[in-house]
């Protein structure tokens, strides 16, 4: 607490100058009379208690002195210090990323800022709070919320997302909600380096909360399994990341069966890696590799990886126009173009694309033939039909001109004409084939173009027993032979979650190994894995910037409550005025 109008300290001149009075003033000899004996029997009530005597004797000297010492505090303006946010709003950033889950002393970092944004929520009551959780595409938990009450539920509620913090896009995004107005932003990571914030101005004050401490960490920074001849073969690299050695048991587990393949022991020096190998291990669709240690991060002790034969690469004829292969990076294949005999030799690892009706007559696994090269094409007009196919689910061809188109395949399925001549076929083994080059339609200027190239890929390529590996929250298309719907398991088969549209797939936030199933169709295992950024533990020193926080890291704001005594001192002079008037006034 403090004072603002020292310069006013001269008024306790007053209150002294009372005092004084009441001790020189004229002093009165007590003497008996005669006409007043007769008074004594009614003071005795009063002579039994002398302290009520002494008030009732000194109430106005009370009173006064209380009514000028309240005067002056009134005068002096005192104030107390407290710690508030800028004008405006607080935003708070919380890192929801797996890293948050390292702990010490049996709390994690991620409960340890929990409280203390609790506590700054409790000591900014009443103002606007806003709270956003960071990954790939932050979130507002919380927008402008005054009610303490609630915020402090909407934090209750928070949870690890296990995806990377993506820091710089929750910033970008915490800046969008601040627009203009003065906003006070407080970060809560592990590490924020200074240089990724913006430059600060006077109206935008950042706070970056991050731990400094020293943590144990060894983790599983790298699994991998094939499958051989002889059965399945793992590779694991470990990474102390520590100086210390660290000792433990490695375990490695199929997931499905329940059953443990290996469990060893390993040591791992200070600040080196380690790599075990691990052969002749039975035929497994999934497994999953854990670590037994003491440290201080459980969340990368454990790495999953599915072993289904699904189809990520695609190799292109070097023929076909350089859209097509455009199309085909956009949703997300690894691609190649090549020749010829590059295709032929690619085509039991790869999707192959082309133009050479050829291919549909060799080898096992289907193609996607665009174009022919072996007739001439014909006109053709009319607006595009089409038959119901999972290839059609999210791509709308109502819109696509076509001009000309090369004649059918007779043994083949038509599933789209343009008129009443067919413009895409299926086979039997799986074969898609557009019945046209690219330069003959404006089909490649259509959003459907590259939603058909992803349903074409996930039909041809899913001939496997696995869909692949996911990150935590990853958005990826995931579509099912002839299903437009897909249900999530664990492996332990309970439900986590289902999607309609098999185009708007999550997948789960828990690390793991999971089961994706429709409706007449084969089971399919995938596994949700930690980002690699998430392996490696981060440390930093909490610090502010801004014009608006003071020298000491906090923004001081003067309470002001000498108001407050105000109504205290009208009442102590309607005391005074009362006792005046019960004593009378002398003449």
């Amino acid at each position: 607490m403090g004072f603002a109008n020292l310069i006013n300290s001269w008024t306790v001149l007053f209150p002294i100058a009372v005092l004084l009075y009441y001790f020189f003033r004229k002093k009165y000899e007590v003497k008996t009379i005669s006409s007043t004996m007769f008074w004594e029997q009614s003071m005795r009530e009063t002579k039994v208690s002398p302290y009520l005597k002494n008030l009732q004797k000194n109430a106005l000297f009370y009173l006064q002195m209380a009514t000028l010492l309240l005067l002056l505090f009134i005068l002096l303006a005192p104030f107390m210090i407290k710690e508030e946010a800028i004008h405006g709003q607080t935003i708070v950033v919380m890192d929801t990323s797996a890293s948050m889950l390292v702990e010490k002393d049996g709390l994690s970092l991620f409960d340890k800022h929990k409280e203390a944004i609790k506590k700054m929520v409790t000591e900014r009551s009443g103002q606007p709070i806003t709270i956003v959780s960071t990954g790939k595409e932050p979130m507002t938990v919380i927008r402008e919320e005054k009610n303490a009450e609630e915020v402090l539920s909407a934090i209750n509620q928070l949870e690890v997302s296990y995806e990377h913090e993506f820091m710089e896009r929750a910033i970008e995004f915490a800046q969008s909600i601040a627009a203009d107005s003065e906003v006070d932003i407080h970060i809560f990571t592990d590490s924020l380096n200074q240089q990724v914030l913006p430059e600060a101005n006077d109206t935008m004050a950042w706070t970056v909360n991050a731990s400094d401490l020293n943590y144990r960490n060894v983790s599983i920074d790298k699994f991998g399994a094939v499958a051989t001849p002889d059965g399945t073969e793992a590779i694991i690299k470990l990474l102390n990341r520590t100086e210390k050695n660290i000792d433990g048991n490695i375990i490695l587990l199929d997931p499905i069966t329940k059953t443990t393949l290996v469990k060893d022991a390993f040591m791992v020096e200070g600040e080196q890696e380690l790599l075990l190998s691990f052969k002749d291990l039975p035929t497994s669709l999934a497994l999953t590799a854990s670590i037994l240690v003491d440290d201080d991060y459980a969340a990368d002790n454990e790495a999953h990886i599915s072993l289904g034969n699904e189809t990520t690469h695609a190799i292109i004829d070097n023929q076909l126009h350089e859209l097509i292969k455009k199309a085909f990076e956009a949703v997300g294949l690894s691609v190649s173009t090549g020749s010829k005999n590059e295709l032929t030799a690619a085509m039991d690892d790869s999707i192959v694309v082309t133009n050479d009706a050829a291919y549909l007559l060799s080898g096992t696994k289907p193609i996607i033939l665009i174009g022919r090269n072996d007739e001439n094409p014909e006109e053709v007009t009319g607006v595009i039909s089409t038959k119901s196919d999972s290839l059609f689910s999210i791509a709308d061809l109502s819109n696509v001109y076509v001009s000309e188109i090369y004649p059918a395949f007779d043994e083949f399925q038509t599933i789209a004409m343009i008129g009443n001549k067919p413009f895409i076929q299926k086979s039997s083994r799986g074969d898609i084939i557009i019945l046209a080059d690219v330069e003959m339609t404006d089909w490649p200027l259509h959003a459907s173009f590259p939603l058909f190239i992803w349903s074409a890929i996930e039909q041809v390529g899913a001939e496997g027993n696995a869909i692949g590996t996911f990150t935590p929250n990853e958005r990826k298309a995931v579509l099912s032979s002839g299903q437009s719907g897909i249900e999530v398991f664990t492996v332990d088969d309970e439900y986590v979650t289902s999607f309609t549209d098999t185009s708007s797939f999550i997948a789960p936030q828990l690390p793991g190994v999971y089961k994706a199933r429709a409706e007449a169709a084969n089971e399919k295992i995938f596994t949700v894995q930690l980002e690699h950024e998430e392996l490696d533990l981060k440390t930093g020193s909490s610090y502010r910037i801004g014009k608006a926080i003071s020298g000491e890291g906090t923004v001081e704001n003067k309470w002001m409550f000498g108001k407050y005594f105000i109504l205290p001192v009208l009442l102590l002079l309607l005391m005074e005025w009362e006792v005046q008037r019960r004593r009378g006034y002398p003449h």
